[in-house]
C-alpha cells in the first residue's frame, strides 16, 4: 500500500511539474504591447539574468478578470500559467500581494 501511495505522489509531482502551472514568482521587467518580459523575483544585484518572455491575449485572466491587463504595471510580482501548454501564451496571471 505504502508503494502505491509514493508511486501516486511521484507522478502527481512529475505532472504538476510537467503542466506548466508555476509556483515560481516573477518580476514584471519590461511590458511591450501584449509581452511581457519577466525576470525572477529573488534577483542578486551583481548577478545577470535571461529574461522569461510571455504573451498574453484577450483571454488571459489577471486576479480572476478578462480583459484587465492594463492594470499590470513594470515591477509586479506575478505567477502565471500557460495556455494549455501552448507557450509563451499566457492563461492566468495572479499578482503577488
Amino acid at each position: 500500500m505504502r508503494r502505491i501511495i509514493r508511486l501516486m505522489m511521484l507522478g502527481l509531482f512529475i505532472v504538476c511539474g510537467l503542466s506548466g502551472c508555476s509556483n515560481e514568482k516573477y518580476v514584471i521587467e519590461k511590458i511591450e504591447g501584449n509581452q511581457l518580459s519577466l525576470g525572477p523575483d529573488e534577483q542578486d544585484p551583481e548577478a545577470s539574468y535571461a529574461l522569461l518572455e510571455v504573451t498574453v491575449d484577450d483571454q488571459t485572466k489577471v486576479d480572476g478578470q478578462t480583459n484587465s491587463l492594463s492594470v499590470l504595471q513594470k515591477g509586479d510580482i506575478i505567477r502565471f500559467m500557460y495556455q494549455n501548454d501552448k507557450k509563451p501564451l499566457v492563461a492566468t496571471i495572479e499578482r503577488v500581494k
